[in-house]
This record gives C-alpha cells, structure tokens and sequence, in this order.
C-alpha cells in the first residue's frame, strides 16, 4: 500500500445507487448490462472499473464501466463519472474478485495509520469481461 499522484480518471459506464445492502444486487446487474453493450464502448487496457462515491445516510452512487483518461465527446447513452486527479492512497488487490471490499477495508485501515483520512471516493480498475479473476487496482480520495 503507499500513496500516489494520480492523474484524473473518468469511469464512462452504468449507473447504480442504492444502500450497501442493495449493492449485492444492482451492481451485477448493472455489469451484465455493461459487459453485453460492451462493444459500445471503447476496449479498457487495465479492466473495466468501477467508481463509488459514498453519499451519506448509507446511500452510495457507483459508476460501473470503462476508465479512460477523459471524458469522451459524445459518451451517448453512458453515465461518465470522474475520479479527480490528486494524491490517493492505492493497493495492488491479487485476491478473488469476492474479497475486494475487505482489501478496500484494509487499504482504509492503512491509511488512518499513516494518519491521514481517507474520502468518500473509491475506484477499482482490473474486472475482466470473462468474470476471470485478476490483480485489481484499488484507490481510495485523501481528505485534506
């Protein structure tokens, strides 16, 4: 785990929101509908990604799609949502796709022991499109 100054990342994809209980749910489902309009799309280099904002009162909006490094000009019928350039905290997850909110749950735990804080923000780039299972890169927004 370390911090790094990442460049902006856009996530241009599917829509979900919805409470942490209602995730397990409406994020496969969004995928399914991603990965069969996949040629839509531009084709990912690192995975396809997902980007979840927490919203507060358990509520979170999450983004899941294709990372590119800008908006595209005409994103047609896509959500496009943008993790800002800056300083983030990051783990290289090598674990199984099911395991990936605990190695977000550790990277937060990391991160209070370097004493900083982390936001409200996270981004996994690494889902393949067969469902195999791979390294993911996990990055989660400092507060200041």
């Amino acid at each position: 785990m370390r911090f790094v100054e990442r460049d902006q990342v856009v996530v241009v994809g599917l829509p979900v929101v919805g409470t942490f209980d209602q995730l397990g749910a409406l994020v496969p489902a969004a995928w399914e509908r991603v990965l069969s309009r996949r040629h839509e799309l531009p084709r990912p280099e690192g995975g396809y990604a997902e980007l979840s904002t927490y919203l507060g009162d358990g509520t979170y909006h999450e983004v899941v799609g294709v990372p590119l490094p800008r908006p595209p000009q005409r994103p047609g019928r896509w959500v496009v949502a943008v993790a800002p350039a800056g300083l983030h905290a990051h783990h290289r997850y090598e674990g199984p796709v099911r395991g990936i909110g605990e190695g977000f749950g550790a990277l937060h735990e990391w991160v209070r022991a370097q004493g900083r804080t982390p936001g409200d923000l996270k981004l996994d780039v690494g889902y393949a499109a067969d469902g195999a299972e791979g390294p993911h890169d996990l990055h989660v927004d400092l507060l200041p």
